[in-house]
């Protein structure tokens, strides 16, 4: 039997039978393939769905991968390769997930760099005399040779001529070794065979067959003639190695598959007829990898907040890796498409539509490739919100009335089924739609209306609208306090400028008059004054309060203004985690210093029964346990009193994985420091552990490899307060759970 064409390429792909149970379309099984004696490709069952595929490769030598079919080289040993399956559908939800193990031994080490290579071309004088070029790598002095052509004779020279007795094909192997180091150590050995095709002698034959080759792509290769003596008259036949063939004179040629193919030219002249032909070929061997495609398509979207951007929705593309040059196409299920890596899209009716996002790859010619990922989502797209809320109010005219007073709801459009609240500010809510409201003190109050729509059905719609105004109660004439007391007043910050106070007397009466100085060069004549100012720092701020010429007193107070909030930027982005995909980190950023974060989120549709989540943490990470829409709102107080609030709807499509639960064996329960889960194993198996707090925030987290049998996971919690706390454990398509108690 003939060698293989090259002997560090050992095409022995051994197909393993796991003793595990195969799951459902998730099958672990994987085939060795050894390039050298001590380098292995891994080649899975599974490949053809690889982008709802993650594949986890431990090569047992304290090295890892992710990619589908990777290839490690080895020191000489013993080893135990595994393989994790994780699927899930295309939609992204959890389907299956599995492992299996193999082990192998690596004899030969990994110093044996020889690789063995030749070419070969006829003597122009005599094309049955063909001389050998020994061109094999990592080839030195000391190495020995052996070369065999395929008709009985050898030879131990390093760059032979040998003469055919008589055309034909012949099988011509070169043996190349390196000398053993030790007794004990295995010979470092080489070798090619090529078939060299001897043409019958001729006369007068100055042909001779040489091509060139250029990688366009790792699987397509243009062929350059460089034969000297060649003639337009003389015939040409080109052989690529994989069964296909080509009479161009420079021709480009696809292998659809990688592998290891002795493409050859091979050139014929007629001379004159009754004299055979002038035959001449030059092969030479061509590697073609495996291709990699390790893109895996994805992206996030959210609406815009602003009531100007009504149906407006933002898509972020978080496939990886992606590049800009790389070929983008969106379709937004209305019939518009973009090409930009980040668009944005205005819907212009309410529904429901699959947004789908394609990423082609391009090399580095910018050519595009075969590597093509495509994912899709549905987005719904909700009735737009076109409330607007607003209200009036008046005093009572009433003598014994003079604190009461009457509001009117003119949010427009308004339907008596949809959800009123007022806020009156001094700890007091109704939810009539015109109510009347009598204060018990004078003051300045905060008056907020929340209005909420609801469907046809009843139901409470994310439409929601709300607007505070100030309003002043004031004393009744003849009240007054002593008048030293009339200048008193306080002042507060606004939301919507960081620069902005507004400044309030303690006693608004009709018949006193106010003036305001800013300590700025400007002033103010009202009761209540609102004042913006011009840049950061102190000012003293000072009000009169002047009832008669026996009757007056002024106040003075230092007002600090901070950075100016206008110019700070909030916002977060999310990250899900790759093993359970509603764990979602979160991390906020921003154009300045951020010391403290609030975190809220609401589950969508808004209803009354609606809970939120409120976390005083810096990026924390949550677990979702339902699917649907939610609303994230990251709320910072920045130096100076400036406050940012940022928030986007994000999408879970996934919650926790729905295949096989159960319930863990936690012990002890309670505990003070260490909680351990107890689970019995049919094979062994990769286990995640992950320890959440009573808001489903993740406190504590570990990996730890199964065997088959018991096992015990101890994960400390020492660190962790007081409280209810539930361990969920995935192993296989196992997710089982447990809740135990820290004291």
């Amino acid at each position: 039997m003939k060698k293989s064409l090259l002997s560090f390429f050992l095409f022995a792909v051994f197909i393993l039978q796991a003793n595990a149970q195969i799951f459902t379309n998730c099958n672990p099984q994987f085939g060795i393939q050894f390039l050298t004696a001590n380098t292995v490709k891994l080649n899975p069952l599974i490949t053809t769905d690889s982008p709802f595929v993650q594949h986890y490769w431990n090569f047992g030598n304290g090295m890892s991968a992710t990619s589908i079919s990777p290839v490690h080289t080895y020191a000489a040993g013993t080893y135990n390769i595994r393989h994790h399956i994780i699927r899930t559908n295309q939609n992204g939800i959890f389907v299956c997930a599995d492992s299996m193990d193999h082990q192998i031994t690596i004899i030969q080490p990994a110093i044996c760099n020889l690789t063995a290579l030749f070419t070969y071309v006829p003597i122009v004088t005599n094309p049955q005399q063909i001389l050998f070029t020994n061109m094999s790598g990592g080839f030195a002095p000391g190495d020995s040779i052996r070369w065999t052509f395929g008709d009985g004779t050898v030879s131990y020279l390093n760059n032979p001529v040998h003469t055919y007795t008589s055309p034909g094909n012949y099988i011509v192997c070169l043996r190349v070794k390196k000398p053993q180091t030790s007794p004990s150590t295995p010979p470092c050995i080489s070798e090619i065979c090529i078939p060299v095709q001897v043409a019958l002698a001729t006369i007068n034959c100055n042909l001779q067959a040489y091509f060139t080759t250029d990688s366009l792509q790792p699987n397509i290769y243009r062929f350059n003639n460089q034969s000297p003596g060649y003639l337009p008259t003389d015939s040409i036949r080109w052989s690529f190695g994989d069964g296909t063939f080509s009479g161009m004179l420079n021709p480009t040629h696809t292998y659809t598959s990688p592998g290891i193919y002795t493409a050859c030219l091979r050139i014929i002249r007629y001379i004159t007829a009754g004299i055979p032909p002038c035959i001449r070929e030059y092969c030479k061997v061509i590697i073609v990898p495996q291709p990699s495609c390790n893109l895996t398509a994805n992206f996030t979207w959210y609406a815009d907040s602003t009531a100007s951007g009504m149906n407006l929705y933002h898509f972020t593309n978080t496939s990886v890796p992606v590049n800009a040059t790389d070929s983008i196409r969106w379709t937004f299920g209305d019939g518009t498409t973009s090409n930009l890596m980040h668009p944005n899209h205005a819907y212009a009716q309410p529904g429901t539509y699959i947004v789908c996002l394609r990423n082609i790859k391009r090399n580095n010619l910018g050519a595009l490739t075969n590597c093509i990922r495509e994912v899709c989502h549905t987005i719904t797209i909700a009735q737009p919100c076109n409330l607007v809320a607003n209200f009036t109010w008046y005093r009572d005219s009433a003598a014994g009335a003079i604190h009461k007073y009457h509001f009117t709801n003119t949010s427009a459009p308004l339907a008596a089924a949809d959800s009123i609240r007022w806020t009156f500010g001094d700890g007091t809510s109704s939810n009539q739609m015109y109510p009347n409201h009598v204060y018990a003190q004078p003051g300045t109050y905060i008056v907020c209306l929340r209005v909420q729509k609801r469907n046809s059905a009843g139901a409470l719609v994310n439409c929601i609208r709300e607007i505070c105004k100030t309003v002043i109660v004031q004393h009744p004439i003849n009240t007054h306090p002593p008048c030293t007391q009339l200048s008193k007043f306080t002042f507060s910050n606004t939301t919507a400028n960081s620069s902005t106070r507004v400044f309030t007397p303690d006693f608004i009466s009709p018949d006193i008059q106010y003036t305001w100085t800013f300590g700025d060069g400007t002033g103010a004549q009202t009761p209540v004054a609102m004042h913006t100012f011009p840049a950061p720092g102190y000012y003293t701020v000072c009000l009169t309060a002047f009832k008669n010429n026996n009757c007056a007193s002024t106040t003075c107070k230092s007002v600090y203004i901070g950075p100016n909030c206008n110019n700070i930027t909030l916002g977060f982005t999310q990250t899900p985690d790759s093993l359970v995909p509603n764990r979602i980190k979160f991390t906020a950023n921003s154009n300045n210093l951020i010391s403290n974060q609030s975190w809220t989120i609401t589950k969508l549709p808004v209803t009354l029964t609606t809970g939120t989540t409120t976390i005083n943490q810096i990026n924390p990470t949550y677990m979702f346990l339902d699917s649907g829409s939610y609303r994230v709102c990251l709320r910072v107080v920045f130096p100076g009193g400036c406050v940012k609030e940022f928030c986007k709807i994000i999408h879970i499509s996934q919650s926790m994985p729905t295949t096989s639960s159960c319930a863990v064996q936690v012990y002890p329960n309670p505990t003070s420091s260490i909680i351990n889960a107890a689970v019995t194993l049919t094979q062994p198996l990769m286990m995640y552990a992950f320890v959440y707090n009573s808001m489903n925030m993740q406190v504590a987290q570990k990996q730890q490899q199964g065997i088959v049998g018991n096992n015990i996971v101890s994960i400390p919690v020492n660190h962790l307060p007081a409280g209810v706390y539930t361990l969920r454990l995935i192993y296989g398509n196992h997710v089982c759970s447990s809740t135990f108690i820290k004291q």
